[in-house]
């Protein structure tokens, strides 16, 4: 009998989403929250806070807070592309505002700023466990693994061990 292997293509899901306000809306195409690049990202992300320590005396300007990090694996790894992002900057003196492409630094830029920045990534980590739920069932369906191997509802009981006192004599 042959061995039947199932070949997925890409394992890379993404869709586009929109993420809408009430001063307006935006379309976000957000990777699913298993892309690798951004696990890598998130293990990095704390084994920088943890190898860092707990000196609090000292002062280093570049670094960053747990947060920022998460903010910045977001901003190069979930996101893959966006449309109706327009930064308003003010420049001598007047506000001038333009259309950004998306880039990892735009993106990071966005989802610093503020309360709207944490919504936006609020958004689109919901919708990249979303679209990754959905890809890992079409994969299950696909290599025929939707059935769990155990049945997990009845509760296993434990054999005690009985120890035999010996007396002594």
């Amino acid at each position: 009998m042959a061995l039947k292997v199932g070949i997925i293509k890409s394992s890379d899901v993404a869709q586009w989403c929109t993420f809408e306000t009430e001063g307006g809306h935006a379309e976000f195409k957000i990777r699913g929250i298993g892309y690798k690049p951004f696990q890598v990202a998130l293990e990095k992300a704390g084994n920088q806070i943890t190898s860092k320590g707990y000196d609090v005396m000292v002062k280093d300007e570049n670094a960053k807070l747990y947060h920022e990090l998460l903010l910045d694996a977001c901003a190069a790894h979930l996101i893959e592309d966006w449309k109706g992002i327009v930064f308003s900057e003010v420049v001598d003196g007047q506000p001038v505002e333009s259309e950004k492409p998306y880039t990892p630094e735009n993106a990071s830029k966005l989802l610093n700023q503020g309360d709207i920045g944490i919504s936006i990534w609020l958004f689109i980590k919901e919708q990249a466990q979303k679209i990754q739920e959905e890809a890992d069932k079409d994969k299950a369906l696909i290599l025929g693994k939707l059935s769990s191997s155990t049945n997990t509802k009845k509760r296993m009981r434990r054999k005690r061990r009985t120890k035999s006192n010996k007396s002594s004599s």
